[in-house]
């Protein structure tokens, strides 16, 4: 089947919406206002001085590791994040299970979009801003970790 103009019809989907991201760490859920994550896996090439014309090349994957950083607004009550795994290095590693689904702003807009969960967390810088215009205290957590994993 096609439209008018002998396209395919789209196959269309539920978004998944930023208001639907819980941070569950160690047992306290909280939310973000901003969030960024990113895994990376270094990648060694050795190359071969050939014969004949002929080079060969070997990939040599590297340990791979993440960084994550949260930002969080303050509100009444926050919960103490300082007590969890995660922020003594003699102590033991955090996993933090980020979840893409929940209740959306958006009515009847019900999907799931799965879960990360990294393994091997620990925090290594911690920041508190002020913003004067807004009015807004916003903490900001930067984290390694070690082995990154997604549920469907």
């Amino acid at each position: 089947m096609s439209d008018i103009f002998k396209r395919k019809i789209l196959d269309l989907k539920k978004p998944i919406t930023a208001d639907m991201v819980l941070i569950e760490w160690e047992g306290l859920v909280a939310q973000a206002t901003n969030m960024s994550l990113q895994y990376n896996q270094p990648i060694n090439r050795r190359w071969t001085l050939g014969t004949n014309g002929k080079n060969t090349c070997v990939i040599y994957p590297g340990r791979p590791m993440g960084s994550l950083q949260i930002q969080r607004l303050f509100a009444d009550k926050n919960e103490n994040i300082f007590g969890k795994a995660g922020w003594d290095v003699c102590g033991d590693l955090a996993n933090i299970h980020i979840l893409l689904d929940g209740s959306s702003a958006l009515e009847n807009c019900n999907v799931s979009g799965g879960e990360y969960i990294l393994r091997g967390a620990l925090v290594s810088s911690y920041g508190l801003s002020a913003e004067a215009e807004g009015l807004t205290l916003i903490d900001n957590i930067n984290i390694e970790f070690m082995q990154l994993d997604y549920n469907a």
